[in-house]
């Protein structure tokens, strides 16, 4: 099995989709896109309701990507990624077809009735295309998706008998875990999942449209702790050598320990992370599990 590029992608669906025009812009290009700041006093409600897992119980599966892990499922460009051991198991996107999306998660052994909780990082169909046919098998469901979301997805969300959170500043979404809030980005505004353990934030991200940096730095903000992993889509893909080192020196700065670039990453941006980072970068793909025994930690708080 070989990685599906996004080019692959937009010719399989047989139309340019994705805010395709994003390549001719670097991630430099989209630094401080989002340049609201969220209330200090939203921020402290919201923390004060949350508490920290133990990162022993912490299992994240990623069912949906176009980089391969496990053979025997199928590598289409998305994301999706299954988040156990918190108060509740969230399922935070969903992929581009729902017949991957779904074959994926039966093959995992994945049960729609054990998901709590569906988060979605935008409005992109890499993102959202198994949605509906998860609600089918789901339905009932809340759903947490920003507010920029089109109207008639929501409105096709409700059909399902689901009910819609929508997102704007930060936001507990169980107890172990909170939105980073709405964040702009000039391709498609975003927000990313942030995981509360014992040894430090597990931060997801659907593509990070406005910026891997800037997620981390808004997830720091507004909790206050150090960051463990960050994980997901960190979209560098038409990036260039120099600000990819750049970008993966910056995480380290700001203390992230482990990460896991995938899906929009780009194969160039993987090599990089992979070096900066050296037995601390991850292999992403389609099946990866990421548990405690991944993320090794001593005296981290």
């Amino acid at each position: 099995m070989r990685v599906i590029t996004r080019r692959e992608a937009i010719k399989k669906a047989g139309r340019f989709f994705m805010g395709a025009s994003a390549g001719a812009f670097s991630q430099t290009f989209l630094s401080g896109c989002s340049d609201q700041e969220p209330r200090q006093d939203i921020i402290a409600h919201v923390m004060k309701k949350t508490e920290n897992t133990d990162i022993e119980n912490i299992k994240l599966t990623v069912i949906y990507d176009n980089f391969p892990y496990k053979e025997e499922l199928r590598a289409d460009w998305g994301f999706s990624c299954l988040v156990e051991g918190l108060d509740k198991t969230i399922l935070f996107d969903a992929g581009r077809w729902d017949d991957t999306f779904m074959s994926n998660m039966s093959k995992l052994m994945i049960d729609p009735q054990q998901i709590d909780e569906l988060v979605i990082s935008h409005d992109h169909p890499d993102h959202v295309g198994g949605v509906m046919k998860f609600l089918e098998a789901r339905p009932e469901i809340n759903v947490t998706l920003v507010k920029s979301f089109r109207s008639g997805f929501k409105k096709a969300v409700r059909k399902h008998g689901a009910g819609i959170t929508e997102v704007d500043e930060p936001s507990m979404i169980t107890k172990n875990s909170i939105s980073t809030g709405e964040m702009k980005a000039f391709i498609r505004n975003e927000q990313s999942l942030v995981i509360l353990t014992n040894k430090g934030s597990i931060i997801l991200t659907g593509c990070s449209h406005p910026g891997v940096v800037e997620i981390v730095e808004r997830a720091k903000m507004i909790t206050n702790k150090e960051v463990l992993l960050v994980a997901g889509g960190f979209h560098l893909f038409a990036d260039y050598g120099s600000n990819l080192r750049k970008i993966a020196s910056r995480l380290k700065e700001l203390g992230v320990r482990y990460v896991v670039p995938t899906h929009c990453s780009g194969e160039k941006a993987r090599e990089i992370f992979a070096t900066v980072y050296g037995d601390r970068f991850l292999d992403g793909g389609v099946g990866r599990i990421i548990t405690a025994n991944d993320l090794a930690e001593e005296g981290v708080s």
